[in-house]
């Protein structure tokens, strides 16, 4: 199979301010989360190349699921980049997708009312942090959002890959899942179906070695997890998460697999532990100090500035403007969430069921069957 074609500039600054965009949010929440303003956060710091390199390969019309640590991928799913910033990209760096995108500011805003637990959140307040989905024909976005059993997602992601071979719309699925939750039950299961049948679905495993606090000599014995593809019959490779032309060159290959009707792809992307499960709950204190250290050098932001600068993409004066820019926009989407209203107890149903139609016909059922 032929190899992707190279990282085009457009591409490597739209990377660049997505990581700074996601890296931006985490500081702001992970101190909201020190100082006692919200109850939890779990940081995404470290995984910026391989959630951002993944989703800008996506097509509209392409599914997404999600589990703690993808903002990156969110971001690169929902906004119109050059409409968001356009102090450091030009019009014309819009894509045929960002036309169909809503105006950006506005999902940036209801994002941080979601995780703030506002009503004008994606679930009106009903539910905080990523635990929410997007599902816009128009707009080219089919999120799905994550359910805390957190191995339990990869079933609903065949099953959008299963929905995808049946409706012939030769759409990808791309699901993430952490090391730890590989040895669910429903990663295999999930993984057998998607060999079996061919699904059109990829799957990343963001292996930061630790899992929640476990080591990975204590959680498999194989040497490394995509070894597991070949048992199930699916494609598989393990790469450094952190280098963003690997990610990408890997992600592309498994959308071509994926839309050529080759089936699935099992993709293992080495990742750094640099910080704990969830802010404050003292799981990275219990990773050993010369681990802690080691991670810190494997920052995938600087390789990432570094590869910008050497492609001649963009220079120090834009990854300068670019950074302050997306701090700039996660104040400001902060601060407007802050006071956004509380939500209100009468709603606390009203998305718990499918709207309209659906609904409706299911009352309707409900209210006729014998008693």
């Amino acid at each position: 199979m032929n190899e992707a074609p190279p990282l085009t500039p457009t591409l490597l600054r739209r990377a660049w301010f997505l990581a700074r965009l996601s890296r931006a949010w985490d500081h702001r929440f992970e101190s909201m989360a020190r100082a006692g303003s919200i109850g939890r956060w779990y940081s995404a710091v470290g995984n910026e190349c391989t959630t951002v390199g993944t989703a800008l390969c996506l097509a509209p019309g392409d599914a997404l699921s999600t589990v703690h640590r993808d903002l990156g991928a969110i971001l690169a799913t929902y906004l119109d980049i050059p409409r968001l910033a356009p102090e450091v990209f030009a019009p014309e760096e819009r894509t045929a997708w960002d036309l169909r995108r809503p105006p950006p500011q506005e999902l940036l805003h209801r994002l941080a009312c979601q995780v703030l637990g506002r009503r004008e959140g994606f679930t009106r307040g009903v539910d905080r942090s990523f635990h929410y989905g997007l599902l816009n024909d128009a707009w080219g976005i089919r999120h799905v959002g994550m359910i805390s059993h957190l191995g339990a997602m990869l079933p609903v992601a065949a099953g959008l890959a299963l929905a995808s071979v049946q409706r012939s719309s030769g759409s990808v699925v791309l699901a993430f899942i952490g090391e730890g939750a590989t040895s669910q039950g429903d990663f295999h299961e999930a993984l057998n179906m998607a060999g079996v049948l061919k699904l059109p679905l990829v799957v990343v495993i963001e292996n930061n070695r630790f899992a929640f606090t476990t080591p990975l000599e204590e959680q498999y014995a194989c040497e490394r997890l995509s070894s597991r593809a070949e048992g199930y019959g699916v494609a598989g490779e393990t790469l450094d998460g952190t280098d963003l032309t690997a990610v990408v060159t890997a992600m592309e290959r498994a959308c071509t697999r994926a839309r050529g009707g080759h089936g699935a792809t099992l993709l293992e992307c080495m990742l750094p532990r640099m910080r704990g499960h969830a802010e404050g709950d003292g799981s990275y204190e219990l990773i050993p100090a010369e681990e802690r250290a080691r991670f810190l050098t494997m920052d995938p932001l600087p390789p990432l500035e570094a590869l910008v600068k050497t492609s001649g993409a963009a220079e120090e004066p834009w990854l300068q403007r670019a950074s302050e820019l997306a701090t700039t926009l996660v104040e400001a989407a902060v601060e407007r969430a802050l006071a956004a209203p509380e939500p209100e107890v009468r709603e606390a149903r009203r998305s718990m069921y499918a709207p309209g139609e659906v609904r409706e016909a299911s009352n309707r059922q409900a209210s006729e069957a014998p008693r």
